[in-house]
Formats: C-alpha cells, structure tokens, sequence
C-alpha cells in the first residue's frame, strides 16, 4: 500500500500541473475531486475521448486500468473513426485471441492492436482484456506502437527487477517523458497501474506523439459579422415598454419558462406579441441530471392555439460536446408533435455557486458544446440558435468565429431600453427581462426578431444572408 501512495505521488509531480489551464480539470465525472492531481489528466482524456469512464457518472480513479482499455486509447489515437466504417464486418472476423470475442467492448481496439503488433498477447492465446496492466506491460505497448526506438539507460534504483523483455522499453519511456519513476527513485516494474495513472500516462503520449492540446478541436474560425442595424431605426412604446424597428420586418416576441407559471395565452397573443421563446427543459448545475420544464407542454399548446410562432431554448450546463448532443436528442424528444418555427437554442449560462459543476468552464469547451448542440438540431430540419450577452461574448465564453453558421440571440439589458452597444450581428434582441405583458402575472423577457423568415435558414448552405434588413 505503501508503494502505491508514493507511486500516485511521484506520478503527481511529474504532471509539471503548474503549466495547466485552470479549466483543464473540468470533467462530468461525480468521482473525480477538482483539487486532486489527477483530474487533470481525466478531464483531457474525456475531451479527446481517448477513455470513457466506467459509466456516465463515474471515472473510478483508484481502479486498475485493463489491458482492453489502454488497447482502446491507443486505437482511438489511431483514428478509430476509419475503423468504425467496417465495424459492422465484425461478425465475419475471426477473433484475434481465444478470449476476445465479436461481442467484446474493445474488439474493434483490440483487433486493431494485434494486427498492427502492438500486442501479442499470452502463450495460451488468450489477451486477457480485463486484467490490470503492470507498469513495464505499459511501457512496452507504447514502445511498441512509436516502432520500437532506442532509448539511453534509465537511472531507477530497481533497474535489476524490471523483467528482460521490456528493459528497453522502460528506458525509452523514461527517456520520452512518458512514466515517471517513484520519489525514491524506482519505477516499480510490476505494479499495477491505477486508471488515473492511465490517463496521466496517456496524456503525455497523446501530446508528445499526436500533438493533442489541451480543449476541444474547434472547426476554422470564421470573421464576425458586424452589428450594421441603425439606432435610429429603434423605437419604444413609453406605455407598454415594447420595442420596435422601423425598418423589415421586424416582431415582438416574449421567452417564457416555469417561473412564468400558468399563462392566458389568448391575452398575451391579443397584445401583439408574435413569436414566444419556450423553455423545454434544463440540466441540473450540481448533479447535472436532465429536467424537462413542467409547463413546456402548456405553454407550448397555449402560444401555437393562439396562433403565436414558437420557438424552443434548453438551458444547457454541459461540460462535453456529448452531453450537449444528449440535450439536443431529448429537446427534439419533447418537441415532437408540435410547429416549432422559430429556433431552436442552445442556451449555456454559468452557474457561480460553490456546488457548480459548471463553475470556472471556459469558453471552448462552451463553444464545442454549441457547434454539438446546433449540428444535432440542424440535421433534425430546425434552424439552430445560439444564445449570450455581450459579457460573455467579449470574455470568450462564447466564441462567435466558430458559430457564424448559426443565428444569434442577443441577451442584453441597457439603461432605459436605449439601443444595444453591441459589436456584432444578433438576429434576435432579448432586451429586457421585466416586462409587462397582459395574461402573464409578474415580469417576464421581452424581445425583438429582426430575421423574419426562418424557413430559410437551414435550406442554405451556410446562414442566410439578410443584409437587404439594414439600412446602410
């Protein structure tokens, strides 16, 4: 017991932790501390999805890493994505060992790692996939996979006790900066390996040998469209508080959730409001669990049997494009069976509470869940939207360049109402979040939609050019 302690210690120092990100140790997993080294190393490997956890809420750290999963990072380092084209060849394979068959987990991997001689696996044929991996068994794998490079003597006090067959391989590891000896100076050849030393060690290969950073790979960025609407064109209604345009065709709208509680839609659409933004559901900020909005269902039927456009908004505290796309298939879920015309919105705001799971998220990782989001809506036929204030765009918590296929909905209170500052283009103005509308008791969003044919957006190649709207 001893000997691991100092082992997961040594492992901690050589983490050099001082050169990561803060947001780097972000991860969805409820086992995974923030504060303890190795969350770090976990939170990359969720971001690249070299290693899942052992289900949706649990990493399990101090659990032994297997032989089957460290073959299934190596082979999603590999590009597992050409694999996966032949996947559905399996059956007619003939399993690589006598104990990895078709309906294996990790077969595709494992296949894969002997095929290309990264495993041989034992004299009685077996792999033996859910054995735990000592240290030296990882060091060969890996040596093996770089084709087997030269390396210069390691210098571990128990150099003797490191068996023939993977000396090399341990000293070119040593020498790569991909395992790291004890504090006391030995390496501990047959220790088995934790899976939160597993992604320590996987980390280092994957930026060393694949030039793998930190956060999500996000698509070109794209130039930002400037804010050209005119001031001058914007009026407001000093007895109701409505803002209007004066230029297109622009419409009033409100966004309403549970907090609004029961609402006479008949009285709201009799004000002239023409669209309604719906909440059709949330995730929780501490376990992160998926909630529908418990009047999604009665808004939804009261706005469209008053002959009010709708649109729909999930306000999202995913940590991972997964998670987002997860939110996106259960909206589109909840959604069915009604005429959602206007968009649908990928609404990210951070909780600041001491419990967030979100606290502290940076904005890459908010941006590669919004392009996740708004890809699983747009292949569905609706017209994605993203959702910020001015805040968060100028910060970099949302991050514009990625998103200019997408509409934008702006969230920006200002004194009096006066025009928004705002630098860049916004198809939809949230611009005030206590209004006062008639069958709706207690304050409620008011908006304004400058884009008035949504039906075209997603029949585009990419987003529809709507300049002929403003003035110049």
């Amino acid at each position: 017991m001893k000997k691991c302690r100092s082992l997961a210690a040594g492992l901690a120092l050589a983490l050099t932790l001082s050169l990561t990100p803060a947001h780097a140790n972000k991860t969805t997993y409820l086992d995974v501390d923030d504060a303890i080294w190795y969350s770090t190393p976990i939170a990359f490997c969720q971001q690249h999805t070299l290693m899942d956890g052992v289900n949706k809420g649990s990493f399990q750290p101090e659990a032994p890493l297997t032989r089957a999963v460290l073959a299934e990072a190596l082979y999603r380092l590999e590009g597992s994505a050409l694999e996966a084209a032949g996947a559905e060849d399996n059956q007619d394979e003939e399993p690589p060992f006598t104990d990895v068959t078709v309906d294996h987990p990790n077969f595709a991997a494992i296949r894969w790692a002997k095929a290309n001689g990264v495993v041989n696996g034992y004299p009685d044929g077996t792999f033996r996939p859910e054995a735990s991996i000592t240290r030296e068994e990882i060091a060969v794998l890996l040596w093996t996979n770089r084709g087997q490079e030269s390396a210069a003597q390691s210098p571990y006090t128990d150099r003797a006790d490191i068996s023939d067959w993977a000396l090399t391989a341990v000293e070119w590891a040593y020498g790569a900066k991909m395992m790291s000896g004890n504090t006391d100076g030995t390496f501990l050849p047959q220790n088995n390996t934790t899976r939160a030393e597993g992604a320590t060690i996987i980390m280092n290969y994957a930026q060393a040998y694949y030039g793998i950073s930190y956060g999500y790979t996000l698509p070109a960025p794209k130039t930002i469209r400037s804010n050209t609407y005119s001031n001058e064109y914007y009026s407001l209604d000093e007895e109701t508080g409505y803002l209007s345009y004066r230029y297109g065709s622009a419409v009033r709208g409100i966004d309403v959730s549970a907090h609004q509680k029961e609402i006479d839609w008949s009285r709201v659409a009799a004000t002239g409001m023409d669209f309604a933004m719906i909440r059709a559901g949330y995730r929780g900020y501490t376990l992160g669990t998926i909630q529908k909005d418990e009047y999604f269902d009665a808004n939804m039927t009261g706005a469209l049997s008053n002959g009010m456009e709708v649109g729909v908004y999930f306000f999202s505290q995913a940590l991972t494009p997964a998670e987002a796309e997860e939110e996106a298939y259960q909206l589109l879920e909840w959604q069915k069976g009604y005429r959602v015309t206007y968009p649908v919105v990928f609404d990210w705001e951070e909780q600041d509470k001491e419990d967030s799971r979100t606290r502290g998220t940076d904005g890459n990782t908010v941006t590669a869940c919004a392009l996740a989001f708004c890809k699983v809506i747009k292949d569905a036929g609706y017209t994605p939207m993203t959702y910020g204030s001015p805040t968060k765009v100028y910060s970099g918590g949302l991050q514009l360049e990625y998103l200019q296929d997408y509409p934008f909905w702006l969230a920006h209170y200002t004194k009096d109402t006066a025009p928004t500052s705002f630098r860049y283009h916004y198809n939809m103005w949230q611009y005030s979040s206590s209004g006062v509308v008639d069958g709706i008791d207690g304050r409620v969003d008011l908006n304004i939609c400058l884009t008035p044919n949504w039906s075209n957006w997603n029949n585009q190649s990419s987003a529809p050019n709507y300049d002929w709207l403003l003035p110049f």
